[in-house]
C-alpha cells in the first residue's frame, strides 16, 4: 500500500472519527459515496451532508481540526481547507431533508471506515438536482450515468422518470434516456 493511500485513510478515518465525536449525524456524499453503489471515480474532496441546524456545529468542529472556511454560501454548503489535506464539503439540507435521506441510508465501508451513504435512489436525487442546477457539473453526469449502469436501473421506468422530473427536468430525463 503506498504512503499517499495510507495518508488519505488516516485522514478519512480521522475525520470521521472526529465527526461523530461532535455529535451530530451526517451523511457521506459526493464521489466517495459512489463506492457503495458499484461506482468508483477519483476525488479530490471529501463531501459530507448535514441537517442544517448543525451548521453552527459542523464550523466549530472543522476550525477545532484545523481547517478554515474556503467557500461558503449560507445555509446551503460550507468548503473546509486545511494545508496538506483534502478540501472537505457540508452540504445543509433542510431537517425534513436530511431527516428523509437518513432513514433510508445504507451503512457501508469506505477506506476502512463504516459510514452512512444515501441509497441509490437518494443519491441519484441530489445528483439530478445538481445538474439541473448547473450545466458544467459534467461529472455528476457522468455519476448518474454510471450510477445507472452499475445498478440496472431502467432509464424508461416511470420511477426514473419521476425521479427526474422532480429533480432535475424533461430535458434531462431526455438526455439521460440518450446516453445511458
Amino acid at each position: 500500500m503506498s504512503a499517499s493511500h495510507n495518508k488519505i485513510h488516516t485522514e478519512f478515518a480521522g475525520l470521521v472519527e472526529a465527526l461523530r465525536a461532535g455529535g451530530f449525524p451526517f451523511l457521506l456524499v459526493g464521489g466517495l459515496s459512489l463506492l457503495a453503489h458499484h461506482v468508483e471515480r477519483a476525488t479530490g474532496d471529501i463531501d459530507f451532508a448535514c441537517d442544517k441546524t448543525n451548521q453552527d456545529a459542523v464550523a466549530r468542529r472543522m476550525a477545532e481540526l484545523g481547517y478554515a472556511v474556503l467557500h461558503e454560501q449560507p445555509d446551503l454548503y460550507s468548503r473546509f481547507h486545511k494545508p496538506g489535506y483534502r478540501i472537505v464539503d457540508f452540504i445543509y439540507l433542510s431537517a425534513d431533508t436530511f431527516r428523509q435521506l437518513e432513514s433510508a441510508s445504507i451503512a457501508t465501508e469506505v477506506s476502512r471506515v463504516g459510514v452512512r451513504v444515501p441509497c441509490l435512489d437518494h443519491l441519484l436525487a441530489m445528483k439530478l438536482f445538481s445538474v439541473a442546477q448547473s450545466s458544467t457539473r459534467g461529472k455528476d453526469l457522468g455519476d448518474i450515468l454510471a450510477l445507472i449502469a452499475n445498478n440496472g436501473v431502467d432509464v424508461r421506468s416511470p420511477r426514473f422518470e419521476a425521479l427526474c422530473l422532480k429533480h432535475a427536468s424533461a430535458k434531462w430525463l431526455g438526455l439521460i434516456r440518450e446516453l445511458a
